[in-house]
């Protein structure tokens, strides 16, 4: 059934998503600038513990695959509710002390994430037919500010209450975003959600093994990253307190924050201008130099050049690139997808912890063959996808009759 809204009505929930979506980035902007020093520093889980938190994570981001049927189950609003489901585990994990324990716990949120995720998406796609880049960087504009914002808030509430406050404020930062979504909550006019997932796959063949090689590299640098960032501040500022330390590691970790609003902007422009292939690609680029720089440098470099906000770059472009190859009725089922697939690279690097594959050296040789395939594939794309019409356009006519 069709559903009007006034114009006033859509700003209105364009508003509020985008600021639910920067409350919930302040809620994430704590839990990790806390959680990966936490584990890897104060319980003394070291690299080993963040790979398995980093991995685990996107083990139970697959659960993304069941997105639609649970749209299609409770109905696209009540499913974004789903996104609750993280507070248990984050108020449980503070009567653990094992670091092994805590990051497998702690890792379980990621389920709300995403199986709420593919349908927001589709929901802030679905409010308009054209400028897919601009719309999206509008609703992600403020998480950049919202993940520095609750980055900064790490070493305040360690020292006023300790892990309990910290994973408190969290959940109900989370609680809020995600009341919000269904709050404001606006239907498409398609909002039937069927397709089929064969040619699903091999429209988005490419752009989903992309997906999972750049997220695997991205992930092998975060692996590295709370250890490093964490020496080079106590060398810089030595003898401080333990609070002070989350503090200044939460600004660094939080990595070009202050910018991305601004980022988002620029970018969602430039991919409805000039398309989301050369973002990506430059995206890609970036990742293989930024990992290098940042880890063969030492100082106040390596802060630095973690400010870049490489991942802004990359989600604006991808996720507008699969809301332009799709039409709107399998948006739920794309993001789904590109979620799970996002969560396979990312899982792989529980797969190097197996294998022993910790050295910086070594991981950063994987991060440049994984890009440079992925560039390949990029370029692969683009060639297909002049052969690809009729299956885009098979696609399109199966998802409304």
């Amino acid at each position: 059934m069709k559903t009007t809204l006034s114009a006033t009505s859509v700003k209105r929930a364009k508003f509020a998503y985008s600021l639910a979506l920067t409350i919930e980035l302040c809620g994430w902007g704590l839990f990790f600038a806390f959680s990966t020093r936490y584990i890897a520093v104060e319980l003394n889980g070291g690299t080993k513990s963040v790979y398995l938190f980093t991995g685990a994570n996107w083990v139970f981001t697959l659960l993304a695959v069941f997105s639609s049927s649970m749209a299609l189950l409770l109905g696209e609003r009540r499913a974004t509710l789903l996104g609750l489901s993280a507070i248990p585990p984050l108020l449980s994990s503070v009567f653990l002390r094992d670091p092994f324990i805590v990051a497998l716990i702690l890792s379980t949120t990621s389920f709300s994430w995403a199986i709420s995720w593919p349908i927001i998406l589709k929901v802030v796609f679905s409010r308009t037919t054209h400028g897919f880049g601009r719309e999206y960087s509008m609703f992600t504009v403020g998480t950049g500010v919202g993940f520095l914002v609750g980055s900064l808030l790490t070493g305040l509430l360690y020292a006023a209450g300790g892990v309990w406050l910290v994973y408190t404020v969290i959940a109900v930062l989370i609680a809020i975003s995600y009341t919000t979504y269904y709050v404001y909550y606006t239907p498409s006019s398609k909002e039937l959600l069927h397709g089929s997932n064969r040619g699903l796959l091999k429209l988005l063949k490419y752009t989903l093994l992309v997906v999972c090689l750049v997220v695997f590299s991205r992930e092998l640098l975060y692996a590295h990253a709370p250890i490093k960032i964490n020496t080079e501040l106590e060398a810089l500022a030595p003898g401080y307190s333990e609070w002070l330390y989350y503090l200044l590691y939460g600004v660094v970790f939080s990595g070009g924050a202050v910018i991305s609003p601004l980022i988002r902007i620029l970018v969602g422009n430039l991919v409805d201008k000039y398309g989301s292939t050369k973002i990506i690609v430059l995206a890609i680029m970036g990742y293989i130099l930024l990992y290098w720089s940042f880890t063969k440098t030492s100082g106040i470099i390596p802060l630095l050049l973690w400010q870049i906000p490489l991942y802004s770059i990359f989600d604006t472009a991808l996720n507008t690139h699969i809301a332009k190859l799709l039409p709107r009725t399998l948006h739920i089922q794309g993001f789904a997808l590109s979620t799970a697939f996002t969560a396979i690279g990312g899982s792989l690097v529980t797969l190097l912890l197996v294998l022993g594959l910790v050295d910086a050296d070594l991981a950063g040789l994987v991060v440049t063959s994984a890009c440079l395939t992925s560039l390949l594939l990029v370029l692969c794309e683009k060639r297909a996808l002049r052969s690809w019409e009729f299956i885009v356009s098979r696609i399109r006519a199966s998802s409304v009759e």
